[in-house]
């Protein structure tokens, strides 16, 4: 009995051995939101707050992830999925997956190496790094590190002089497409940064002093100079004293005169494809076609601007059937695992846009941790599409999915399936779909 428990004892190790032990968190991380708790850990709760939080209530934010579950698949089986492709073309910028990694904002307020980190990481993985205007690294210093492209997000602040500045400053890094964030004419109110009293750079306050001395890691990191602040915007704002998110936008970007004429003039002024980032309405969708976008980003911010707008995927198919033929349609909203990608994409969307996710990565290991982050959307967009029988990312289209009728807009939702003359032939739904290809 005693040799049999010893002799199974070493099989059990054997096999462990063999299996290899996982005792990196991040490496083993099965999913984005195993990512989120890990930084959720190692950040206080004002630094975590920065990435997770969102405007007011955060009914937005909700809707963003919930609706993105509304989206249901409709797999075709018995196709031969042992080749599958995930690289697209848009704009005549070739990308090997639909996704790139969008503009986020006041990464060094994570501790760490902020964005620097992230734009190697996209390097690697040589997949666009969107530099935001609100970056706490400056984007030439970005530049020094990337390895891959590089786009630029720009707000439109108030002195034109500014924008000219920032464009001229762009173009120099060779960054391949502008995305213009037209969403910000006001800054949304953010019950939780106001709760924790967050600043840039931060204060350290009695409410959250003893977060700082239980996390003595990121606080000596958010420490270390430089000190924390808008770097693009260096030299061209007065006083760098502490102060409020919402007290900084309110001074240096709130542009109340701004209109559709100041995105004919930045047109004017760069060369590349620009993106409106922001759009929610096939009104606005059209008339940024227009003034000469190039594409447009069905996106809400985030969350993180006007709470109780609708969720990003809600909003698509209309968007989608109003200038989808005309114009590049990039997804921005609650994405969090590769399925969503595919969803996005079958519902009409040429890009997606990452944000929060790759967020998480960093503010859990830095450039591990965005790298973990793409290899977790890599491997989940292909398994999808694997199962979905989409061996290309070409062939995803409604006919994959099934969403709320409420969605559907001006066009209609896999019209062959659901044209009179086929059901009244009796045909099957496979069959009618493919006899209309």
């Amino acid at each position: 009995m005693a040799e049999s428990t010893l002799s199974g004892a070493l099989e059990f190790a054997k096999m462990l051995a063999a299996g290899g032990f996982r005792l990196d968190p991040v490496a083993s991380a099965p999913s984005i939101e195993d990512l989120r708790l890990l930084a959720k850990k190692r950040l206080p709760t004002m630094a975590f707050d920065i990435i997770d939080g969102a405007s007011n209530h955060e009914i937005t934010l909700d809707a963003n992830t919930r609706d993105l579950r509304e989206v249901r698949f409709r797999p075709r089986w018995l196709t031969d999925i042992s080749a599958i492709d995930t690289s697209t073309t848009v704009d005549q910028m070739a990308l090997q997956r639909p996704y790139v990694l969008g503009p986020l904002g006041l990464q060094r307020m994570i501790g760490g190496e902020g964005e620097l980190g992230a734009v190697r990481a996209a390097g690697t993985a040589n997949i666009p790094f969107t530099v935001s205007t609100a970056s706490n690294w400056s984007m030439e210093e970005l530049a020094d590190e990337a390895t891959g492209p590089l786009w630029y997000q720009l707000y439109m602040y108030k002195s034109d002089t500014i924008v000219s500045n920032l464009l001229a400053r762009a173009r120099a890094i060779g960054a391949e497409a502008l995305v213009v964030t037209v969403d910000v004419p006001l800054n949304g109110k953010r019950y939780r940064d106001h709760r924790n009293g967050m600043s840039i750079p931060p204060k350290i306050t009695p409410r959250n002093a003893v977060q700082a001395i239980r996390h003595l890691d990121w606080t000596r990191a958010v420490m270390r100079p430089p000190t924390i602040g808008f770097r693009n915007l260096a030299g061209e704002i007065q006083g760098d004293n502490a102060v409020s998110h919402q007290e900084f936008v309110a001074k240096y970007l709130a542009n109340l005169t701004l209109t559709w004429e100041n995105i004919e003039d930045v047109r004017r002024q760069w060369d590349g494809p620009i993106y409106l980032k922001g759009i929610l309405t096939p009104e606005d969708a059209q008339r940024a076609r227009n003034v000469g976008a190039q594409g447009i980003y069905v996106s809400n911010h985030g969350g993180r601007q006007l709470d109780s707008s609708p969720s990003s995927i809600s909003v698509l198919p209309s968007i989608v059937d109003a200038v989808g033929d005309d114009m590049t349609v990039v997804f921005d909203g609650g994405v969090r695992t590769g399925d969503d990608i595919a969803k996005a994409v079958a519902v009409g969307a040429d890009l997606v846009s990452i944000g929060r996710a790759w967020g998480y990565g960093n503010a859990a290991a830095g450039e591990r941790g965005v790298l973990r982050v793409l290899e977790i959307l890599d491997e989940e967009l292909e398994l999808a599409m694997g199962q979905l029988g989409a061996t290309s990312i070409d062939a995803l289209d409604r006919g994959f999915v099934d969403y709320p009728e409420a969605w559907h807009g001006v066009g209609r939702h896999r019209d062959p399936e659901r044209s009179a003359p086929a059901r009244a032939a009796g045909f099957s739904a496979g069959t009618t779909e493919e006899s209309a290809r």
